[in-house]
Parts: structure tokens; C-alpha cells; sequence
């Protein structure tokens, strides 16, 4: 049985959103939301599609913590949105929402950011699509019908709700499911991205209607389900009433986006992709982007093997200058190069002779004997990430720890390191405690707050306990994957310009970039090579970067990774 999308007349819609139309103008709500201004609204392009197909854009916690927010009080005797829990069923995915497992006792902001999981729809939109409905964010005193039809899917104006798709949960789940079919079967509803709609004004054909080039699926989707654009009476009074022929219900949704969210219309910027012929190549061009005056310092690292260029972004940062890699025999003729252009006073040289070799270093220098060059190479790489940190950082409030047996996790914390003005250090994360030599340079460093980066399984307990003993504070960062704990490591910074993405399925082109984003002030996602996993794809999304940088050649991150495209 196909349900029928929500048709809202006029008049109902006017007592509907009256709790709405009182709204005073927001004079700011945090982060890029701003009050709405009635000319920035464009009748064909209400959401962007990346905004909008972000099933990731909010957890539970953060839609809890929205609705907290939001929500003034409750009236006595009632439940609102904030404290609203049921008992959940089980859902077996289809071809619009992935699977969903029934709870007995769950909060309306963890149904609302598991809905918008299972389906990839944007939780920020869940939450418009509640408030436009039946203003159950902010709503004192809800009655039991507000939560029955509260999405308004499948209850017509002039019949009961569908009692199949009634009740909170329900209205939810099948109102999010419900814009994935649009999506998927456009031939099937009147509204049609790509083409001129004529769209009306109200219920009454005599209102009138007028042509709309409805730009993306998104915006199709609104006006299936919601089928009328606001008049120029109702936008003349963004937050009030407009005459007897206007209809507020996408108007609303895209006002109340705007004045909780920002812009929903902002597209994310096109990707610029730094790389070169190789690994070695790739590195000089992130330097020659990121320090095209010089450097008073160059990191060199090997780009065959890992560990010792994992601490020598954070430091690179710290000082001024970029990571380049190096083949461990001989030297690059275009690496050495960029050491000259670049006329640092220092080459620091990360690892022993394993890894960066004599020949090398001797190439290093020969180009200006009066340079001075210096080998920081360990017994093994967690005694070089010590000594790269004692010897970049006289001191430092902050350090991240991360495991040395592989590389995601201290790539991403790079970063983050360097944004707090710390080191990361390296560690057996598989052993049963904190050795007493990262304890050491964690004290003589003077450290007071340490990020733990990883979970259980690539930093033990053992040694996230030694570390609390050292360190007044620690947090830990640790997502599901990699890709995830990248993601969380990017809520280290405070307002983010720009951001890069780097493979998180190999190293190379990550380490010099590591140094570059921590100069910089830029976090680093990380992407598979034909994609970009949905949680580093919505905080991107939520990054309101205005600059995107792709790290590496199409053989690391393909074109559709570098259009952002979300994997599967």
C-alpha cells in the first residue's frame, strides 16, 4: 500500500504552525546559524542533497543535547520531546533504510538519530520536519495526537492517520523512508528535480501557482511532501502570517533550518587535489603549497615505512615546516630541491639508518655545509617519537598517544596534536602498562592533558591507566574504525576553514600532510580509495569548510572520492 505524503491546506496549516509564526528572529544561535532573511530564499533550491542525504550529521547525544537546548520547559502533567521515550520495534532493511533493532525503552533523540542512520537522512532535517509539523521540539505541553501524527505522514487533513504509521516512532522512521523513495522513483510523484514545475500557492487553484526549477532531488522531495510554495505575502513575513493564500510549511522548513543550522543550501566546496608523480612528488607539492616563502625547518621522513614520519608531523608543525619523504638508498633529485627552495636552517632527519639512509643524509648535506642537519633516530619508533617530541617541544601542555604498530590513528591525531601545540607519541598499545620512558617524556615535557587516540584493542587499558596516573587529564578518542576516530579527532579544533582528506588505507601522502593541515589548523579525514565513508563524509558536511584538500594521485583517491561520494 503506497501512503499518501502530507497535503496541507492553507487554513489548517495557519493553525498548525501558530506556535511558529510568533517566533522572533533568532539574533544568533550558534555556530553558522543566522536569522533567516526572506531574500536569501529560492523557491527551486530549498536543501542542498549533501545536507539533506547525511545520515550521520548528528548522534543521539547531539540530538539530545539539541532538543535540551531548544526545549524551555515542560508543563505539568505533560511529555515533552526531551524526556519522550517508548518501546521500539524491529525493522528489516529494504531497499530505502538499512536494518533497525527494536529496543524496550528508547529516547525520542536516539529514534531520531538511528532513523536518520538507517534511511541517510540528515537528523537536522528530522528535526525541522518535527517542529514544522507540530512544533514538538520547543512544544510545553504536547498532546498524545502531536506524537501520533508527528511528521505528518500519512494523515491527510480530512481522515484519521494511517493507524499502520502512526505514533512517534512510525512517523518518524516512515517519513524519513519516505523522501528515499522519492529519491528513488522520481517517475512516480508530480514534483521532479531537474526540470520546471508548475507548483501552487495553496489547496484553492484560484491562489494560483507559478513555474519553479526545482534544482535536486532534495527540494523535489519537499514539495511531494509538502506540494505548495510560499506566497509573497507569507515571505513578506518570514516569522508571521501572510494572507488568506499562503502556505508556510516549506517555507518554514527552510526558515527554521536556517535559524537552527545555517544556510541548508550552502554546497560543500570543490575539492583541490596536491599531488604528484609519486609519494616523493606529492610531498614536495604539499610543501610548496603550504610554505611557498620558505621554512625555518624540513622534516625528512622515509616514504617506505611509517613509523618514524607518524611523530614528525606535530613537530614539523610545531616549527614552521613541512615533512618530505625520501626513498631509504638514495636521495630524490625534486626532494632535494624543495630543501633548497625552502632554505631551512634545520634538516631534522626522522629514524635511523634502517630507514633514512647515509647516503642520504650525505646528499642532505651537501647542499649547504653550513646547514645543520640532524638524525633523530631511536632503538626502535617508539623511542624516535620520544625523541622527536623532546626535541621539537621544550614543553607542552598537550600530547596525543596513539599505537606505533599501525598508522590511521596517529595520522589523524597528527593534527590535532599540532593544534594543541603537543606531540604524538608512539606506544606498544598492546602491552599491559605505560612505559616508564613515555611516562618520563610525558612529565619532562610538562604535559597536563593527554589524547588518547584508538580503542581498547590499539591502546590498552593498561596503558590508558598509566596515563591518567601521569597526566591530570585524559580523554580518549576511538570510533568504530579509523575513518571514525579520524572523524572525532576533527571536533579538536575550534572554527575550521579548511580540511584535508587523506587515504586512510595507506600512509604516504598522509604524513607530509599531516605536517601541513597541523600548520595550518586543519583537521584530516580520512577516505577510501573510491570513496568517502559516510562519518568522515558528514563531518565534512558539518565542517563548514570553506576549502577542501584531497592528498594524493587517482591510484590513492579516486575522482569519486574526491566528489565526495558517501560509501555504500
Amino acid at each position: 500500500m503506497r501512503l499518501r505524503p502530507r497535503l496541507v491546506a492553507a487554513a489548517a496549516l495557519t493553525a498548525l504552525v501558530a506556535g511558529l509564526l510568533t517566533v522572533t528572529p533568532p539574533a544568533g544561535t550558534g555556530g553558522s546559524a543566522t536569522a533567516a532573511v526572506a531574500a536569501d530564499f529560492e523557491a527551486g533550491y530549498l536543501v542542498s542533497d549533501e545536507q539533506f542525504y547525511d545520515g550521520g550529521a548528528m548522534t543521539a547525544a547531539q540530538v539530545q543535547a539539541f532538543i535540551d537546548a531548544k526545549h524551555a520547559g515542560c508543563t505539568a502533567g505533560y511529555t515533552c520531546l526531551d524526556t519522550y521515550r517508548q518501546k521500539t520495534p524491529s525493522i528489516p532493511a529494504d531497499a530505502y533504510c538499512g536494518a533497525m533493532t527494536g529496543r524496550a525503552d528508547e529516547s525520542a533523540a536516539s529514534i531520531i538519530a538511528r532513523v536518520g542512520q538507517a534511511c541517510d537522512i540528515s537528523q537536522r532535517f528530522l528535526l525541522v520536519l518535527l517542529q514544522k509539523e507540530q512544533t514538538l521540539i520547543t512544544h510545553p505541553s504536547p498532546s498524545a495526537s502531536r506524537y501520533e501524527k508527528a511528521t505528518g505522514f500519512g494523515c491527510p487533513d480530512t481522515a484519521p492517520c494511517d493507524a499502520s504509521v502512526a505514533g512517534f516512532f512510525y512517523q518518524v522512521y516512515y517519513g524519513a523512508r519516505q523522501f528515499q523513495r522519492y529519491a528513488a522513483h522520481p517517475e512516480r510523484y508530480n514534483h521532479r528535480a531537474g526540470v520546471v514545475n508548475q507548483i501552487r500557492y495553496d489547496t484553492e487553484v484560484a491562489c494560483g501557482s507559478s513555474p519553479v526549477l526545482i534544482r535536486n532531488l532534495a527540494t523535489a522531495g519537499l514539495y511531494n511532501y509538502t506540494p505548495y510554495q510560499p506566497n509573497a505575502a507569507a515571505l513578506a513575513n518570514l516569522y508571521g502570517t501572510g494572507d488568506s493564500c499562503s502556505a508556510y510549511g516549506n517555507r518554514n522548513t527552510w526558515r527554521i533550518w536556517t535559524d537552527w543550522f545555517g544556510d541548508p543550501t550552502e554546497p560543500l566546496p570543490s575539492a583541490q587535489r596536491i599531488a604528484g608523480a609519486d609519494r616523493y612528488a606529492t610531498s614536495v607539492e604539499i610543501s610548496r603549497r603550504t610554505f611557498p616563502t620558505g621554512a625555518p625547518v624540513v622534516y625528512l621522513a622515509s616514504g617506505e615505512n611509517f613509523p618514524d614520519g607518524l611523530a614528525a608531523g606535530p613537530a614539523a608543525a610545531h616549527a614552521g615546516g613541512p615533512v618530505l619523504l625520501t626513498p631509504r638508498g638514495s636521495a630524490m633529485p625534486a626532494v632535494l630541491a624543495e630543501i633548497q627552495r625552502l632554505n631551512p636552517a634545520e634538516v631534522v632527519i626522522v629514524g635511523g639508518a634502517p630507514s633514512v639512509s647515509v647516503a642520504v643524509e650525505d646528499a642532505v648535506r651537501a647542499l649547504a655545509p653550513a646547514r645543520a642537519v640532524l638524525r633523530l633516530g631511536g632503538t626502535d619508533r617508539f623511542h624516535t617519537s620520544r625523541l622527536v617530541a623532546e626535541h621539537a617541544f621544550d614543553s607542552a601542555d598537550a600530547a596525543f598517544v596513539a599505537t606505533g604498530l599501525t598508522f590511521p590513528d596517529a595520522l589523524a591525531a597528527g593534527p590535532a596534536a599540532a593544534f594543541r601545540g603537543g606531540p604524538v607519541l608512539l606506544v606498544d598499545g598492546g602491552s599491559g602498562s605505560l612505559d616508564a620512558a613515555t611516562r618520563a617524556t610525558l612529565q619532562g615535557l610538562g604535559v597536563d592533558w593527554a589524547g588518547i587516540v584508538g580503542d581498547g584493542t590499539s591502546v590498552s587499558t593498561g596503558v590508558a591507566n598509566g596515563l591518567s596516573a601521569a597526566v591530570p587529564s585524559v580523554v580518549r578518542y576511538a570510533g568504530a574504525d579509523r575513518f571514525a576516530t579520524a572523524a572525532q579527532l576533527a571536533d579538536v579544533f575550534d572554527e575550521v576553514r579548511t580540511v584535508y582528506i587523506a587515504s586512510g588505507t595507506d600512509f604516504p601522502d598522509a604524513l607530509a600532510g599531516a605536517a601541513a593541515a597541523g600548520a595550518e589548523g586543519a583537521p584530516m579525514l580520512l577516505a577510501r580509495r573510491e570513496c568517502l565513508p559516510a562519518v568522515s563524509r558528514s563531518t565534512l558536511l558539518g565542517s563548514g569548510a570553506d576549502e577542501v584538500l584531497i592528498l594524493g594521485g587517482l591510484p590513492t583517491l579516486s575522482e569519486a572520492t574526491a566528489a565526495y561520494t558517501r560509501c555504500p
